[in-house]
C-alpha cells in the first residue's frame, strides 16, 4: 500500500523483503489468477486462504533489477491493453449507434 493501513482479519498482512519488489509479487499473484489461488483455500460459504497455506507460499523470483525490468514490461502491456479496452468500447458504440441511424432510417423510409 505504501502507507499505514488498517485490515480486517479477512486478510492476511505481508511486507516482502528488500530482495522482493511488491510490484513483482502483484504481477506474480495477477499471473496465478484468481482461480488459480483459490485452489488453497478452504470454506464452504466464505473461501480463505488461512495462514498456514499462505505461509508455505514459495515463489522464485530474479534479483531486483531484472524484477524492475519486468514490472516496467508489465505496466506497459497493462497500459496498452486498458487503452485497446477504451478504443474497442468506442467502436462498439459508435457502431450500436450507426446500426440504430440505420434501422430508423429504413423504417422511416429515409434509405
Amino acid at each position: 500500500m505504501g502507507r499505514p493501513m488498517a485490515t480486517s482479519q479477512d486478510f492476511l498482512n505481508g511486507v516482502c523483503s528488500s530482495s522482493l519488489v511488491p510490484d513483482f509479487l502483484k504481477y506474480i499473484f495477477l499471473a496465478e489468477s484468481r482461480d488459480g489461488l483459490l485452489r488453497y483455500a478452504s470454506g464452504s460459504v466464505h473461501q480463505t486462504i488461512y495462514f498456514p497455506e499462505a505461509k508455505a507460499f514459495h515463489i522464485c523470483h530474479p534479483d531486483t533489477k531484472e524484477q524492475l525490468r519486468i514490472i516496467k514490461q508489465c505496466d506497459a502491456l497493462s497500459e496498452e491493453t486498458q487503452r485497446l479496452a477504451r478504443l474497442y468500447e468506442q467502436k462498439r458504440a459508435a457502431l450500436e449507434a450507426l446500426k440504430k441511424s440505420l434501422l430508423h432510417q429504413a423504417f422511416t423510409g429515409e434509405l
